[in-house]
């Protein structure tokens, strides 16, 4: 009985400290006019509700003196506001601040912010214009920051961010998208469902496209792959019906299951030999209806592929060095297209052209390369 009843009071005294706990968070809550305020601890408070009926808002900097910091989470979700000033005091927005604000037209964010909460924008189904003044500190636009946002036709992502996370632009109305090359990592759904999206130039440090992240964009026609992919990853590219191309880089070494399945458009791709790795249905119903040809380098692992998972149009290549052409023979005209390539006249040549045009073994194509295949055609040098 004794043991009962220290137990007993043990749990009460749990109760108690608990009820404390909530009695304490609550009173950190300040109601001010329109807004109620949250103490971090520090002097500094975060914008924690908005109770007025004003659909123009000018974000108040101070509370009682003290510094106004961020916005925090679920602040304004659902609210009818239409637009917004965000003081360059704040240097956060929390999570779903401005979730399902249909009303918001345009939003301009402040250099002053560093960090922006998961799905902090998303379903503004009118927000069309999203701007970040002066020099941005964010670094990652976050999970689902603006999906759902159908008004959204372009972004421009500022150039301190590393990470666009899952889902970041998913099922939005975006027609234009600009990337810039210190972004690393592209979460899985990020682009997935944004069907107006036409075209998409990948930055340079990506080494993965990952998981169902441009999957059914079906205006999608043109994308431009980074030099040191990877990985490209589960329905990747599915259901981009309008992609007619894919110049698949040769440091690729995986291809996921799917990939890019029901690309109606897309007749032909060049496997290079790098990859080992290919997924289930990677290029299905394609290979089933015949609409696309796979081409590989003999006795590579996309070969064995296709041999083994019934793909019916094929075509096999010999890895020419110094074919820069790629018309099966190396001659004046791969030291012509060369030079050409060097001083501008031919920017788009492909990412296999390019790895047999660089017989130098010195990682880049230069006129030292030109010079070394046109010594190999006149004989004085006897292998590339």
């Amino acid at each position: 009985m004794k043991k009962l009843k220290t137990a007993v009071a043990i749990i009460l005294s749990l109760i108690l400290i608990l009820s404390l706990c909530v009695t304490v968070s609550a009173a950190t809550i300040i109601n001010y006019g329109d807004y109620s305020y949250a103490s971090n601890g520090n002097g500094t408070y975060m914008l924690y509700s908005y109770k007025g009926t004003d659909k123009n808002l000018q974000l108040p900097e101070k509370i009682y003196g003290l510094p106004v910091v961020g916005i925090y989470d679920n602040c304004f979700k659902n609210s009818d506001i239409e637009s917004v000033v965000i003081p360059d005091t704040y240097t956060s927005i929390g999570k779903s601040a401005f979730f399902g604000c249909s009303s918001i037209t345009s939003l301009t964010i402040p250099d002053s912010i560093s960090q922006i909460g998961d799905m902090a924008f998303a379903s503004c189904t009118s927000l069309s214009s999203v701007e970040f003044s002066g020099t941005p500190a964010v670094t990652a636009i976050p999970y689902s920051a603006f999906n759902g946002d159908t008004s959204l036709t372009s972004f421009v992502v500022p150039s301190s961010v590393t990470e666009i996370s899952s889902f970041a632009f998913s099922n939005c109305g975006l027609e234009t998208i600009t990337i810039p090359d210190t972004v690393s990592v592209i979460g899985s759904y990020a682009f997935s469902e944004c069907s107006y999206l036409e075209e998409v130039r990948l930055p340079k440090a990506l080494t993965e496209v990952s998981e169902y992240c441009f999957c059914n964009c079906s205006a999608l026609s043109s994308v431009n792959l980074p030099p040191n992919l990877i990985t490209i990853g589960d329905r990747a590219f599915s259901g981009c019906s309008l992609l007619a191309a894919v110049d698949l880089p040769t440091t690729l070494t995986t291809i996921g299951k799917f990939a890019f399945y029901d690309n109606t458009s897309l007749t032909e791709l060049f496997v290079p030999d790098s990859v080992t790795s290919i997924g289930g249905d990677a290029f299905s119903p394609m290979s089933f209806q015949n609409t696309i040809t796979v081409s590989y380098y003999e006795n590579s692992y996309a070969e064995t592929y296709c041999f083994e998972n019934y793909v019916k149009k094929v075509s096999a290549c010999q890895k020419l060095m110094g074919d820069a052409t790629l018309d099966g023979d190396v001659n004046i005209r791969d030291v012509t297209y060369i030079q050409m390539y060097q001083v501008g006249l031919v920017d788009d040549m492909s990412y296999r052209a390019q790895e047999l045009a660089e017989v130098t073994g010195d990682g880049k194509i230069s006129i030292r390369d030109a010079t070394m295949i046109q010594l190999y055609i006149v004989g004085l040098v006897t292998e590339l």
